[in-house]
């Protein structure tokens, strides 16, 4: 049998590969008949040798093989002349589609990926072939209810109120829900898990509150953005923490505008700047209302306030509110 399990959702993702292994691991040499393959390093003749290989003193034998489609994912923009391309670079592995007609019975071979595009070549020549599974990352419009499954999943209760701190602060990465779920619920011990809870102890949370004053100063909010700027500071964090927060959206807003100018995807985005989740949700969210004079005139504001900190011309809470109202006055 050949399986294909792949998509953005990697927390499904791993888990459908291990209720596939945990479904043929009945066989005390499971682990001696099982080969794990790099994708990224294959080739087709060891995949082929991997499959053919009889089982030893049992039924079944396991081929799991990571990220090969992956490697073999065309450039995005390309159209016809692109796919011919693509076929030609895949080499030995064009005719994988009839070679993987000769999987044995005893062999299941289980390809598992990331998010995929339909042009792959690879997905088009393994797709007819095998049981597929894709997983999408749920909207998050749709989160809410996907945390609360989550939580029954690991018999914790959840308040509204935390799925709702979760959800806005992390978005739909259901991987990184998934492990913060679980430090929250050995927290808890028992207890239904609190918003408080998700405050204090998930730092995606911590900086929701940041983002939000990060918001409105760039928005042209002074007096939310002041006031939400001062309650931080009573919280104890330092002005040079929420400027440096401030410079680092700009920074982001910058690089998003550029590299969505190149047409690449949203999550092509994330990777490249390095952000997911919630902070990238709300980047591409800002990115279109602010020009890219805006942000370089914004980006020198932030310059002048850590020069007058740094001469001692305004102390770093007379910057930070100096800065904030400057950016208001031009929004």
């Amino acid at each position: 049998m050949i399986h294909l399990i792949y998509g953005e959702d990697s927390l499904s993702v791993e888990e459908m590969l291990a209720s596939l292994r945990v479904a043929d691991s009945t066989s005390d040499l499971y682990d001696v008949n099982t080969t794990m393959l790099n994708g990224a390093s294959v080739s087709l003749p060891e995949l082929e040798a991997a499959w053919s290989t009889v089982p030893f003193m049992a039924d079944k034998r396991t081929v799991i093989v990571r990220n090969l489609l992956a490697r073999m994912q065309p450039r995005s923009g390309g159209g016809a002349r692109s796919r011919g391309a693509s076929k030609t670079a895949l080499g030995e592995w064009a005719d994988i589609g009839n070679r993987l007609e000769h999987v044995p019975q005893s062999t299941d071979l289980i390809f598992v990926d990331g998010d995929v595009k339909g042009n792959n070549p690879l997905l088009r020549a393994i797709r007819p072939l095998a049981q597929v599974r894709e997983c999408k990352l749920p909207s998050v419009r749709d989160m809410p209810a996907w945390v609360r499954q989550r939580a029954d999943k690991l018999g914790a209760a959840i308040e509204p109120s935390a799925i709702a701190a979760l959800v806005d602060s992390i978005g739909n990465d259901t991987r990184l829900i998934d492990m913060e779920m679980q430090k929250l619920a050995l927290y808890r011990s028992g207890s239904a898990i609190r918003r408080q809870d998700v405050e204090a102890m998930v730092s995606y949370a911590r900086e929701a509150n940041i983002f939000a004053a990060v918001d409105a100063a760039l928005e042209g909010r002074a007096g939310v953005a002041l006031r939400m700027a001062h309650q931080l500071l009573d919280a104890g964090q330092h002005p040079i923490y929420v400027i440096t927060m401030l410079a680092r959206q700009v920074r982001y807003l910058i690089l998003a505008k550029d590299l969505k100018a190149r047409g690449m995807s949203q999550a092509e985005i994330g990777s490249r700047i390095n952000v997911r989740g919630y902070p990238l949700t709300k980047t591409m969210q800002q990115e279109p209302r602010f020009s890219a004079e805006r942000l370089v005139e914004i980006h020198r504001k932030l310059l002048e306030a850590d020069l007058s900190i740094k001469t001692g011309a305004a102390d770093e809470e007379m910057a930070l509110d100096t800065l904030i109202i400057a950016l208001s006055e031009r929004a």
